[in-house]
């Protein structure tokens, strides 16, 4: 049985991108974005949920466009193609869960 632990998410750190959590199952990300900034066109490279924290992170695909904000999340399929960016004036915080984790694609 495994041991019960705290995972800091490191909300309050500096660094834009970080892992803050690995297991051989899933990964979670913490992405910080600034009010208009983007991350650069990608693939997802698992199954992965944006889950808000602060702020709104909108995720654009070829199936559309949508926005989510605190309470709400985007789920996004393993090789979908994607545009996440915070179209707002506040900064976005928000977690990215990776299902299986990344490294079982590679």
């Amino acid at each position: 049985m495994s041991k019960l632990e705290l995972v800091n998410l490191h909300l309050s750190d500096e660094a834009d991108r970080q892992a803050v959590y690995d297991t051989d199952d899933i990964q979670i990300m913490r992405i910080r974005l600034s009010g208009g900034e983007a991350l650069p066109t990608h693939k997802a490279n698992s199954n992965a949920l944006l889950v808000p924290l602060q702020g709104a992170v909108t995720v654009r695909t070829e199936d559309g466009e949508v926005t989510a904000q605190t309470g709400e999340a985007i789920p996004v399929a393993y090789d979908t193609k994607m545009d996440v960016s915070n179209q707002g004036q506040e900064p976005a915080l928000f977690l990215v869960l990776k299902t299986p984790h990344p490294k079982q694609f590679s």
